[in-house]
């Protein structure tokens, strides 16, 4: 079954004002973002294809290491798209020494859940996925009781978590592959409040709407020149 605190939001209660707060209630927006369902890795087999996506999705960019698999620690989670897997996370909670807690302002003494893992099918970067994952994550980082959820992501791809509203953190690289050439940087999101939360669920909502709402809008247009030049094929026939 999905998980319960997603499953309401993308129920699109209409009483769920804050959702709606940044971008206005629609349809479509809401239909498609139904057809996402997050589920928690429960089953053996569940983890089999958790780790065989995960293998298939980072060895590629050689980034894959067998120390990127999840340890006890971790609760894995499946992002199905009409039933079929497109994306992988996990959430593991860090260690009270952890880098994270000296890095991310105001966490010393707090508790942080790391993100993991992301990954996602190449069919749908660029989409609504990634900007699920990080709503997601927040809502479930503050149902288990954390201060943070927080990630470390290659500064190359670092804004496509920023766009969505995680928050950068200017610090020295860290290099999480050992190598001086790959710049890793810590983004998070507070989640020790309700009101941080209502953020990242509003801002998620706002990100969907646009990312349906231009969509559409550029296939409007592509419609609109294929129109106008069957015209004038007609014309000039």
């Amino acid at each position: 079954m999905p998980l319960e605190p997603i499953a309401v939001l993308d129920g699109g209660d209409p009483t769920a004002t804050t959702t709606y707060a940044a971008a206005p209630e629609d349809d479509e927006v809401l239909r498609e973002l139904r057809q996402y369902q997050t589920h928690e890795v429960e089953r053996t087999h569940e983890f089999d294809e958790y780790r065989d996506f995960l293998k298939n999705a980072l060895r590629p960019l050689g980034l894959y290491s067998d120390e990127f698999l999840p340890d006890a620690a971790s609760t894995c989670y499946r992002v199905t798209f009409d039933h079929e897997l497109v994306a992988i996370f996990r959430l593991t909670p860090a260690a009270p020494d952890s880098a994270l807690h000296h890095i991310i302002p105001g966490a010393a003494g707090k508790s942080i859940i790391e993100v993991n893992n992301i990954a996602v099918d190449k069919a749908f970067r660029g989409d609504l996925l990634l900007g699920i994952i990080l709503r997601n994550c927040a809502v479930l980082s503050h149902t288990m009781g954390f201060d943070f959820v927080a990630g470390v992501i290659r500064q190359e791809i670092l804004s496509w978590f920023t766009d969505f509203g995680t928050i950068p953190v200017r610090h020295e690289p860290l290099h999480l592959l050992g190598d001086e050439t790959v710049n890793d940087f810590v983004t998070y999101f507070r989640t020790d409040s309700r009101e941080c939360v209502d953020y990242a669920i509003t801002r998620g909502y706002h990100y969907f709407h646009r990312k349906v709402t231009m969509r559409n809008i550029k296939a409007d247009m592509k419609r609109a020149r294929r129109r106008a030049a069957d015209g004038e094929l007609a014309l000039h026939g």
